[in-house]
C-alpha cells in the first residue's frame, strides 16, 4: 500500500481539530450533507445547505427524513431506497444516483445523491453519511441538447423529404422535356437535309433553331445529371485518382488535343469516395479550364493532392486561363449563373453547381482562388481520411 502523503494526513487532522475546516468543505464543495441514524431512522441531520438548495429556511425544517421525502419525486425515492437497501446488504453496491426534488418555487432541482453506510463491529449498518451535489444546470443543458438534437433530426428528415421531392420533380420535368427535344432535333435535321430549297433567311433561322435545340438538350442532360446527385446514396470506395484522371483524359482526348492543353498530375494517390461523382467533378473542372482558356496561350492544367493543416484532403486543379473577376467569384457556383454570354462561350451554368453538390455529398466543400487574366485554382476539400 502506498504511503499516505503528509498533506493528506495533515488535512485529516485539521478537519478533526477545527470545525471551521469541515464547514468550509461542506459550504464550498457540497450542496448539502446528511447523517442518518439507521437504528433510530426517524432521526436524520441535514445541513443548512441541504435545505437552502431547495429554497427552504433551514430553521423551519425538522431533522426528520419525512421532511425531504415529501419533496423528492416518488419514482426517484423508490430508486434511492432500492439502492439504499442494496448498499446496506452489500458494501460494494454504490449508493449513488441522480434524483429530482421539487423546489419551494415549484421548479425541479436535480441532485446527485451519494452515501456510505457506517457499520458496527458486526458489519451491521448503524449510520449513513451522505452528500448532495446540485446538477440542475448540467441536466437542463443535457435536456436542451437533446431537444436540439431532436429538432435537428426533424429538420434533417424534412430536408431529405424536400430533396426527394425536388429530385423527383426535376427529374420528371427534365425527362419529359428530353423526348420532345430529341424529336424536335430529328425534325430539324430532316429539314436541314433538304435545305437547298430554302431561302437564305430560312436557312439562317433553321441553323439558329438547330443550335437552340442542341443547347436545350445539353441543358436537359446536365439538369438530369444534377438531379441524380440530390440525395444519392454515396457508396464510398477507395479511388485511385491517377487511374481515374487517366480515364477522364482519354475520354476528353479530342478536346485536349484541339486546344493544345497540357495536363500535369502530381502523384494524386488514393482517396475514399464515390468514383462516379468524383469523376464527374474532375471532368467538369477540366472542361471549364479548357473552355475558359486564355486567348494568347495554350492551357496548362496542374492537378495535385495534398493535406491541409487540419488534416483535410485538398485536391487542387490549377489553370492559366482567363481567371475570374474578384467581384464575380461568389456567383460561379450558383445554379445557372454564367459570366459570359452563350454566344461568347457555350455552357449551361450547371457545371460548377454539380461540382459543389459532389463536394457536399462527400462532407466537403469546393472554392476557388483566381486572378483575372492569370488563371484559377479550384480546391476540393474533403474530411481527413486515415
Amino acid at each position: 500500500m502506498a504511503e499516505k502523503h503528509y498533506l493528506h494526513s495533515e488535512l485529516e487532522n485539521l478537519v478533526t481539530r477545527d470545525a471551521t475546516m469541515w464547514n468550509f468543505i461542506c459550504a464550498g464543495s457540497l450542496d448539502g450533507v446528511w447523517y442518518w441514524d439507521l437504528e433510530n431512522p426517524e432521526n436524520e441531520w441535514m445541513s443548512p445547505e441541504f435545505w437552502a438548495l431547495f429554497g427552504h429556511d433551514p430553521v423551519s425544517k425538522r431533522h426528520d427524513p419525512a421532511e425531504w421525502q415529501e419533496m423528492i419525486f416518488k419514482e426517484d425515492l423508490e430508486h434511492a431506497l432500492d439502492n439504499f437497501h442494496k448498499h446496506c446488504a452489500d458494501p460494494s453496491h454504490p449508493y449513488d444516483q441522480i434524483v429530482r426534488y421539487r423546489h419551494k418555487n415549484g421548479s425541479t432541482v436535480w441532485v446527485r445523491c451519494r452515501g456510505i453506510a457506517i457499520r458496527n463491529e458486526d458489519g451491521k449498518p448503524v449510520r449513513m453519511l451522505g452528500a448532495h451535489n446540485d446538477v440542475t444546470a448540467l441536466k437542463l443543458s443535457e435536456e436542451k441538447a437533446n431537444q436540439q438534437i431532436g429538432e435537428l433530426d426533424t429538420a434533417n428528415r424534412e430536408v431529405e423529404e424536400s430533396n426527394h421531392e425536388l429530385r423527383a420533380f426535376a427529374y420528371g420535368v427534365s425527362h419529359d422535356l428530353k423526348s420532345p427535344a430529341n424529336t424536335l432535333a430529328m425534325i430539324l435535321a430532316e429539314i436541314n437535309n433538304d435545305a437547298d430549297d430554302l431561302s437564305d433567311k430560312q436557312k439562317m433561322l433553321l441553323g439558329m433553331g438547330i443550335k437552340t435545340v442542341e443547347r436545350m438538350r445539353t441543358l436537359i442532360e446536365e439538369l438530369l445529371a444534377y438531379t441524380r446527385l440530390i440525395g444519392e446514396e454515396l457508396n464510398e470506395a477507395e479511388i485511385d485518382l491517377d487511374a481515374l484522371l487517366d480515364e477522364i483524359m482519354t475520354g476528353m482526348q479530342t478536346e485536349i488535343d484541339s486546344s493544345q492543353t497540357s495536363i500535369v498530375k502530381k502523384d494524386l494517390g488514393k482517396i475514399l469516395g464515390n468514383e462516379s461523382q468524383i469523376g464527374i467533378l474532375f471532368q467538369n473542372l477540366l472542361t471549364n479550364a479548357i473552355k475558359y482558356r486564355h486567348a494568347e496561350r495554350a492551357p496548362v492544367i496542374t492537378i495535385e493532392n495534398r493535406r491541409s493543416a487540419k488534416n483535410e484532403i485538398e485536391l487542387n486543379v490549377n489553370d492559366n486561363g482567363m481567371g475570374i473577376p474578384q467581384e464575380q467569384k461568389s456567383r460561379i457556383f450558383e445554379m445557372f449563373e454564367r459570366l459570359h454570354r452563350y454566344d461568347e462561350i457555350a455552357g449551361t451554368g450547371l457545371g460548377l453547381t454539380i461540382c459543389k453538390r459532389v463536394a457536399h455529398n462527400h462532407g466537403g466543400d469546393i472554392d476557388v482562388e483566381s486572378v483575372e487574366g492569370e488563371g484559377s485554382t479550384f480546391t476540393l476539400r474533403l474530411p481527413g481520411q486515415d
